[in-house]
C-alpha cells in the first residue's frame, strides 16, 4: 500500500442495477464519498437483459413497498435528469385459475390496500377488455393493476448514475476490483488501478458475489439461474392500438407482454432449475453481456401453453431468444443489509433486479447511514440464513424456489428438497407418533400430529388438521403437552463483566439474583427493536440467554459486537448441540417430579426461575416458563440427550395424559394468552410502540437505545383482537380498517384452540377508535373486538400454580 492509496467512505463493487441504485441511495442521504467499482461497463452482469418488468401486485408488503419505492424513484431520477428511463405504464394483469390462485388473488387486493396501489379484483370480461387477444375460458379471477409496467433496464440505471455523479460520487468503469484484507478499521480493496481504503463496503456483485464474499470471509447464498424469455416477429394486430398490459399467469410459469410491436414470453420452468457458475466456482472474471443458448427442450410444455392463451403469437417466427444468468436465493428474497463481517453490507441475491433496486438501495442506504429502515427488513436480512446453508444446500434449495416460483403460495406451503436437513435425534421418534413437519431455520419442527406419513393439507381457510390442533391444545389445557423446541437460539455468556454487558443492551433491567429470569428487548441506537432474549443469571458471572433460532446467528454476533475492549466476557453458541423440551399444562409438576429429585414447589422453584438439575439421568437447565401460559418448565439439554429426556417424559407422562404439542395449537394457546412474539417485535418499531412499557427501566441506568427511546412519540398502537369469524384466521400482513379508511395492519394471528376464537395482533394508528374495527382477509370485510386483557387467565394465574 503505497502512499498515494486512495481513501473513501464506501466502496462499492458492482455496477448492475443493484450498486447503482444503492450508491444513488446513499447521495439522497448525503454520502457522497463513495466510489462504485465496476470491472466491465454499467449494466453488463445480468441488468443488461433484464425484461424489466415492475409489478404492483405482489403477496407481501415488504415485496410491495420496494416496487413501489422502486418506481417512484426511478420517475423522480428521470425527471431530474433528462435520462429516459423507458418506463411503459401499462399496468397488468396476474391471472387465477384455480380456486387457491383466487384467494391469493384476494390476499394480494389487501396488500394493495395497504400501500395505496390501485388495483381492483375482476372477472374474465375485464380481463378480455384490457386484453382482447388473451383466452379467457378458464379464468376465474384476476388482480388487475393500473400504475405498473416495465422499464427499460440500462437507460434506468444510466439514469441512476448521472444523478448519482452530479451529487459528487465516483463510478469507475473498467476498474475490476482483485481482493480484499483488513487495515485497522478500515477495508483495503485491491483494483486494478490501485489500492483503496474503505470505511464501508457493499457487495452488489450479482452473479460474482460468491467470490467476492470469500474475501471477506462470507459465504454468500446466491445462485445463478438460467431464464428465458422470448421476442416474437411483429405482431400485426398490435398496429393502431395501446400498448397491452403485462399478462402474468401461473399456468405457463411467466409472464407475456408487448415489446413495441412485437410479443414477448417469459418462463421460469416448473420442473428443471438450468443453473451455472454454481458455487464455489462461481462466475469467470472475463464473463461479460453473457448470454446462453436457448433449450427449447426445457421449455417447449410451457410455451405451447404461452401460445394457447395468446394465439395471436403462435404462427409466428421467434426473433430473438434471451437466455441469461440472473441471481436467486433458497428463499426466493434478496440480501440487503449488514453481512456479518464487519461494515460490510450486502445488495445482491436479487432475482428481479429491476423491480427491487430502487427500493432495495433505499433499504441499504437507511441502514447504513441512519442505523434503522423504516419498514420492517428482516426477511431481507442476510444474516437470515445459519450455519446449516452449505454449498450443497444453497444451490439445491435455491433450485426448488426456482421452479415453485409460480406456485401459489398459500400459507403453510413448504420447501421440499432436502427435507429433512437437520435430522436431530428426536426426528424418527416424532415421525412415527405422525408428526407433520415444518421447516425453521434448517430445523424440522413438528406442526401438528396425525396420521404417519400424513402429507399437510395447505390453504387459507381452516383445514383437515384443525381438528388435531384443537385436540393438542385441549389436552394441553386439561393435563399437560410437550413440544419439540430444539430449534432455539441457546448462548451462554460468562466472565466478570457478563452482566455489565447484557445490563447495558437490555431495555428491562437484566436478573439481579442467582437463579431468577427475565425477559430483555435489546435495542438499536434509534430505540428500536434489535431482537428479544430471555436472560436467565446462573451466578453473577454467567448468563444462559434464549430467543428464535433465526436470530441466532444476527443475535450472537450483534451481542458480541458490543463487549468492550478489555472486558472479561467469553460467549459461547449452544444452538446446533444443545435442544430443549417444553412440558406445560397443569400436570407437568406432578410429571417431572417422577423424574428428578429437585425440589419443583413454588417456594423452591418459583415461576420466572431456573435451576440446574438432572431429570431421569439427563443433566438440564430447568427455567420455569411457559410460552402457552401454563404451569411449565423448559428443559435444555445437550442435543444428543434429548431423545432419553422425551423417552422418560413419556414412559411417566403417559399416565397423567401427556401429549405431544405442535406449533399450531402452540401458536394458538400464545394468541389466546396474548403474547407478543417476533411478529410484533420488528425492525421499525420499539417497545412503547407495542404496549410493552413494563419492560422498559430507565431510572438510575443506561442501555442502547435509551434516549432515542424516551424521545420518540409512537405513531402506532398494538391491539389485542377477536375477529368475528368460525372458519379463516388472520396470518398477518392484512390491512385493517376504522370504518371505511385504511388504519393500519395485522401482524400475527392464529385460532385459540381452547377459547375456540380466531385471535390477532393489529397495529393501528394512534388514537384509532377501538369500535367499527375491521380487518380485510381474501378481499372480505370482517368485524373484530378489540380486548384489553388476554382470553383466557387474565390474572396468568396459572403459570404460577401450586398444583
Amino acid at each position: 500500500m503505497s502512499d498515494t492509496t486512495r481513501v473513501t467512505r464506501v466502496a462499492i463493487i458492482g455496477g448492475g442495477i443493484m450498486g447503482v441504485a444503492a450508491q444513488f441511495q446513499l447521495a439522497e442521504n448525503g454520502w457522497t464519498d463513495t466510489i462504485l467499482f465496476e470491472k466491465a461497463e454499467l449494466t453488463s452482469g445480468s441488468t443488461w437483459h433484464a425484461a424489466g418488468q415492475i409489478a404492483h401486485a405482489v403477496g407481501s408488503r415488504i415485496a410491495g413497498w420496494i416496487n413501489k419505492t422502486s418506481i417512484e424513484t426511478y420517475k423522480r431520477v428521470e425527471k431530474e435528469t433528462g435520462q429516459s428511463i423507458g418506463w411503459h405504464e401499462v399496468g397488468g394483469f396476474r391471472i387465477a385459475t384455480t380456486d387457491d390462485e383466487v384467494d391469493w388473488m384476494k390476499s394480494i387486493m389487501g396488500v394493495g390496500r395497504l400501500l395505496d396501489l390501485p388495483m381492483d379484483l375482476v372477472g374474465p370480461d375485464e380481463v378480455a377488455k384490457g386484453n382482447p387477444f388473451y383466452k379467457v375460458d378458464n379464468v376465474k379471477a384476476a388482480v388487475q393493476t393500473y400504475e405498473d409496467g416495465h422499464i427499460d433496464p440500462s437507460g434506468v440505471t444510466m439514469a441512476l448514475a448521472a444523478a448519482t455523479r452530479a451529487r459528487g460520487a465516483k463510478i469507475e468503469r473498467r476498474n475490476q476490483v482483485l481482493g480484499a484484507s483488513r487495515k485497522g478499521d478500515m477495508w483495503c480493496l485491491r483494483t486494478e488501478k490501485g489500492d483503496v481504503l474503505a470505511e464501508h463496503v457493499v457487495i452488489a456483485a450479482g452473479s460474482y458475489a460468491n467470490q467476492v464474499g470469500e474475501w471477506f470471509g462470507l459465504k454468500i447464498p446466491s445462485v445463478s439461474c438460467l431464464h428465458h424469455y422470448l421476442v416474437t416477429d411483429r405482431v400485426p394486430e398490435f398496429e393502431g392500438r395501446p400498448e397491452l398490459p403485462v399478462m402474468r399467469d401461473n399456468a405457463f410459469g411467466g409472464y407475456i407482454r408487448q415489446e413495441q410491436k412485437s410479443g414477448l414470453i417469459g418462463i421460469y420452468e416448473g420442473h428443471v432449475c438450468p443453473t451455472v457458475w454454481e458455487m464455489p466456482k462461481g462466475a469467470p472474471w472475463a464473463a461479460e453481456n453473457e448470454l446462453f443458448e436457448a433449450d427449447y427442450d426445457s421449455i417447449g410444455d410451457f410455451l405451447m401453453i404461452a401460445f394457447d392463451k395468446m394465439p395471436i403469437l403462435a404462427e409466428l417466427g421467434i426473433k430473438r431468444v434471451v437466455r441469461g444468468a440472473i441471481t436467486h436465493t433458497p428463499d426466493g428474497g434478496m440480501l440487503v443489509g449488514p453481512s456479518g463481517a464487519p461494515n460490510v453490507w450486502l445488495s445482491c441475491g436479487s432475482s428481479i433486479g429491476l423491480a427491487w433496486g430502487g427500493g432495495a438501495g433505499k433499504v441499504l442506504a437507511d441502514w447504513m447511514v441512519h442505523g434503522e429502515t423504516s419498514i420492517n427488513t428482516r426477511s431481507l436480512d442476510p444474516r437470515r440464513y445459519g450455519d446449516f446453508a452449505s454449498d450443497h444446500y444453497i444451490v439445491e434449495r435455491t433450485k426448488d424456489e426456482f421452479m415453485r416460483r409460480h406456485d401459489t403460495p398459500c400459507p403453510g406451503k413448504q420447501f421440499h428438497s432436502l427435507r429433512p436437513l437437520n435430522r436431530h435425534q428426536l426426528y424418527d421418534r416424532l415421525a412415527a407418533k405422525g408428526a407433520v413437519f415444518g421447516e425453521i431455520a434448517g430445523w424440522e419442527r413438528p406442526r401438528y400430529f396425525g396420521d404417519v406419513g400424513e402429507v399437510e393439507q395447505i390453504g387459507w381457510g381452516h383445514q383437515s388438521w384443525h381438528e388435531n390442533a384443537l385436540a393438542e391444545a385441549q389436552a394441553t389445557r386439561a393435563t399437560a403437552g410437550v413440544i419439540d423446541l430444539c430449534a432455539f437460539a441457546q448462548f451462554e455468556i460468562t466472565g466478570t463483566d457478563a452482566g455489565k454487558l447484557l445490563n447495558r443492551l437490555s431495555a428491562n433491567r437484566i436478573p439481579h439474583k442467582d437463579g431468577r429470569m427475565s425477559l430483555n428487548h435489546l435495542l438499536t441506537e434509534k430505540g428500536r427493536f434489535e431482537t428479544e432474549i430471555t436472560i436467565w443469571r446462573i451466578n453473577e458471572n454467567r448468563y444462559f440467554t434464549g430467543s428464535p433460532i433465526t436470530r441466532a446467528n444476527p443475535d450472537f454476533a450483534w451481542i458480541k459486537s458490543h463487549i468492550r475492549p478489555g472486558e472479561d466476557v467469553q460467549m459461547v453458541n449452544r444452538s446446533a448441540d444443545w435442544g430443549m423440551l417444553a412440558m406445560s399444562g397443569p400436570a407437568s409438576r406432578r410429571i417431572l417430579s417422577e423424574l428428578t429429585d429437585a425440589d419443583l414447589s413454588n417456594a423452591a422453584f418459583p415461576w420466572l426461575s431456573g435451576q440446574e438439575i438432572t431429570v431421569a439421568g439427563v443433566p438440564c437447565y430447568a427455567l420455569r416458563v411457559s410460552f402457552v401460559g401454563e404451569l411449565g418448565w423448559e428443559l435444555h439439554a445437550l442435543l444428543n440427550r434429548i431423545p432419553e429426556l422425551y423417552d422418560a417424559l413419556f414412559d411417566v407422562g403417559s399416565a397423567h395424559g401427556l401429549t405431544d404439542l405442535g406449533s399450531y395449537a402452540f401458536n394458538g394457546m400464545r394468541m389466546e394468552k396474548a403474547y407478543r412474539a417476533s411478529g410484533e417485535l420488528t425492525t421499525d418499531i420499539g417497545p412503547f410502540d407495542v404496549g410493552l412499557e413494563r419492560f422498559v427501566v430507565t431510572e438510575g441506568r443506561d442501555f442502547i437505545g435509551k434516549e432515542a427511546l424516551l424521545q420518540r412519540d409512537p405513531e402506532w398502537e398494538l391491539f389485542y383482537a377477536e375477529l368475528q369469524s368460525d372458519d379463516i384466521d388472520i396470518h398477518g400482513g392484512e390491512p385493517v380498517f376504522f370504518r371505511d379508511q385504511i388504519v393500519g395492519l395485522t401482524t400475527s394471528g392464529g385460532y385459540g384452540y381452547t377459547l375456540g376464537k380466531s385471535l390477532g395482533w393489529l397495529f393501528v394508528r394512534k388514537g384509532t377508535p377501538r369500535a367499527d374495527i375491521a380487518v380485510r382477509i381474501l378481499n372480505e370485510t370482517y368485524p373484530v373486538t378489540i380486548h384489553d386483557a388476554p382470553l383466557f387467565d387474565p390474572d396468568n394465574l396459572r403459570p404460577k400454580a401450586e398444583d
